[in-house]
């Protein structure tokens, strides 16, 4: 069984690699413009996209801070996420919004990061390593991969589209698809428990060191 996954996985990124660059750098620009902005917002303004822009702060500005309030709210943004990729690949669009998620993903954690790190300085830093850094070792690589299916799926579509080619296995092809997401769905999944469960008791041992 290991074997069979490793050559699934091995022909999925072979077929996908265009794909995958082209997400990857997408991502990579989202984090360094999210990086560069947090320096050209005043305090308040940094606090209000903060509490927009991450899961765990989200749950804090609601005054109910436990495991799970932060669990649902991590997984209300990332399947939201997944969900308009899905949808927005089906009906054409895909090659279009999934960009603009992933840039948007990228923006979210290189502002959360450099927010720390501008805040507290070495110690924001130690945070961000602890409190953000785990989960997102599951969450990127889920997301990465299911944004880069949904390109390549788009893709696909439209080019069948316009050659006129008539795709009889249409059906089974969105089924194939689906399946994909899914599995790497559940390393997203993954990711949101660790967010949850994680991310809280390392602020709570940091707090006091952060302050």
């Amino acid at each position: 069984m290991p074997k069979k996954i490793k050559r699934w996985l091995f022909k999925h990124f072979q077929n996908n690699f265009i794909m995958y660059f082209i997400i990857s750098i997408t991502f990579a620009i989202g984090i360094i413009v999210g990086a560069i902005t947090i320096k050209m917002l005043g305090a308040e303004e940094k606090n209000e996209i903060m509490l927009f822009l991450n899961s765990f702060f989200k749950a804090v500005d609601n005054n109910d801070l436990n495991n799970m309030s932060i669990f649902k709210q991590s997984i209300l943004d990332n399947f939201e996420a997944i969900i308009m990729i899905w949808i927005s690949s089906i009906i054409y669009i895909g090659i279009f919004i999934v960009p603009i998620i992933i840039l948007f993903r990228g923006f979210a954690l290189g502002f959360s990061v450099g927010f720390f790190v501008c805040e507290y300085g070495i110690k924001g830093f130690l945070f961000s390593i602890l409190g953000i850094f785990p989960q997102n070792l599951l969450i990127i690589p889920g997301m990465i991969s299911i944004a880069s299916m949904g390109m390549a799926f788009s893709f696909n579509r439209i080019k069948i589209r316009k050659l006129r080619m008539r795709n009889k296995n249409t059906t089974s092809n969105i089924v194939d698809y689906s399946i994909s997401i899914l599995i790497f769905s559940i390393l997203v999944f993954i990711g949101c428990l660790i967010e949850a469960y994680l991310a809280p008791t390392f602020l709570t041992l940091l707090t006091d060191y952060l302050n």
